[in-house]
């Protein structure tokens, strides 16, 4: 099935068969002069680094069973959560609706020897010497010249560990993603730092949190949510009665939260 795209690598020959040449040439005039004043951008620069392109990661990617080339698609970009690996994209959007989104997943960067499943370290986000935005930035423009997605519709979104990671991902490129679901994170206060927040006004995050979790992590969770609303976030949080399952039914209420964002965009 065509959504059955998993364990992918990043290599750079990996999505040779799924991308079209690109002619610089063949652009209008002020696309072109567009095109290669971004060459020159830091941006560039991180899509054409050794480092970045050769960096051989593995990912999984998920598309719609009856994909609609003409269709613009929203992506989420999954994180996923602790102890299980990239291939956990599959289900999660299977549970949020198997048709209305594309999909992205990187596996965590730090292995459980024990269980043999991966996490997120917050200390290091990076992949050998790459940091993850980096890599996340160029897989997903990769994705996006392979399938049609919607460059101001991408969300973060992930569980546990992965949900601290997207949140970091959303805090240091704000203008990249339209906003981000929390699933049960940890809390990580220390890492939202003031000076760090500037660009986070006026962005969707959708947060849940277990009334069966400790003090100390809903400490940490409110402390989370005090200093994203104090930098302008629109924060909004769902109660649940106990840790979301990110592969069931109940995430199923988040199909919902995106359309309603990307309806109040459409409405801007």
């Amino acid at each position: 099935m065509f959504n059955r795209v998993r364990n992918l690598s990043f290599h750079s020959d990996d999505f040779a068969g799924l991308l079209p040449e690109f002619d610089t040439e063949q652009l209008p005039t002020e696309l072109k002069e567009l095109y290669h004043s971004w060459t020159k951008s830091s941006d560039a620069d991180a899509c054409a680094s050794d480092a970045v392109t050769e960096s051989d990661w593995p990912v999984a990617i998920f598309v719609p069973e009856r994909y609609e080339e003409r269709y613009a698609y929203p992506l989420i970009i999954w994180f996923h959560s602790d102890d299980t690996d990239e291939d956990q994209l599959e289900d999660v959007l299977n549970s949020i609706s198997p048709q209305n989104y594309c999909g992205l997943a990187l596996r965590g960067n730090h292995e459980n020897p024990v269980s043999g499943g991966f996490r997120w370290n917050m200390d290091a986000l990076q992949f050998g010497n790459v940091p993850l935005r980096d890599l996340l930035h160029v897989t997903t423009c990769r994705l996006r010249r392979a399938f049609h997605i919607h460059s101001e519709r991408i969300f973060l979104a992930g569980s546990g560990s992965g949900a601290d990671t997207a949140l970091q991902v959303l805090v240091q490129r704000p203008d990249w993603f339209a906003g981000a679901i929390l699933l049960d994170p940890p809390g990580n206060p220390e890492s939202l730092q003031a000076e760090r927040l500037t660009g986070i006004r006026g962005k969707s995050i959708l947060q849940t949190l277990s009334r069966a979790t400790t003090d100390e992590k809903l400490a940490r969770n409110v402390e989370c949510v005090r200093l994203l609303r104090s930098a302008g976030a629109n924060v909004q949080i769902e109660l649940t009665e106990r840790t979301t399952d990110p592969g069931s039914a109940e995430v199923r209420f988040l199909d919902h939260w995106i359309m309603e964002q990307l309806n109040k965009t459409a409405l801007v």
